[in-house]
């Protein structure tokens, strides 16, 4: 905690010096793929003080290696803390407490995350800051790189995860991570869920 209270200091300090020098430059924060795993990291997230010093919150929600990282996580917690469990009844607690229920230990890494994780992620995030004017933009991944046999991008499952975002309530989404890792093809996947949804210009 006294990490996470710094880095809200340090927050909200540069939004004051950028909102100084030019106040109508948006300010906004990338909150990390443990906000989906770890419970205690999640506790942690006052999404209403955020809001203070935030004009949007990129929320990573990369669904299609979410699958390889949320079982790494499971392995790498799995050997400490929860070293009592199995593989998968750490699973299963892990999808309990953060409210979404998806594949087993085994199958994750292969399948990724559904689009029902982005929705609900999206919609837990939008609750988070309601009432205040701070913009919820779901970061989704195309082209992340996963290990080889593992869930990969398809322009069907970009365009299922963009859709989830806009049909949960965001204003918007960040296709994340770089421009230079995406297939021009699975890029179009968001693309066609925007023109499906009547956001296109």
């Amino acid at each position: 905690m006294m990490f996470t209270d710094g880095l809200r200091e340090t927050y909200a300090t540069l939004y004051k010096t950028v909102k100084t020098a030019k106040p109508t430059i948006p300010v906004g924060w990338h909150i990390w793929h443990n906000d989906s795993f770890n419970p205690i990291y999640r506790a942690e997230q006052d999404w209403q003080e955020l809001s203070k010093y935030s004009d949007f919150i990129k929320v990573v929600m990369y669904n299609n290696c979410g699958g390889e990282r949320m079982s790494l996580y499971v392995d790498n917690i799995g050997s400490t803390l929860y070293a009592d469990l199995s593989k998968q009844q750490l699973t299963d607690f892990t999808y309990e407490v953060m409210v979404y229920y998806e594949a087993g230990y085994e199958q994750i890494p292969h399948t990724g995350l559904s689009p029902d994780y982005v929705y609900r992620e999206t919609r837990r995030a939008l609750e988070g800051v309601a009432g205040s004017r701070t913009q919820i933009w779901p970061g989704i991944d195309i082209d992340i790189p996963t290990e080889k046999g593992h869930s990969k991008c398809t322009p069907q499952s970009v365009k299922e995860a963009v859709t989830a975002a806009f049909r949960a309530g965001a204003p918007g989404v960040i296709l994340s991570r770089k421009y230079s890792e995406m297939k021009l093809a699975n890029l179009g996947g968001a693309g066609d869920a925007l023109r499906d949804l009547n956001l296109s210009s």
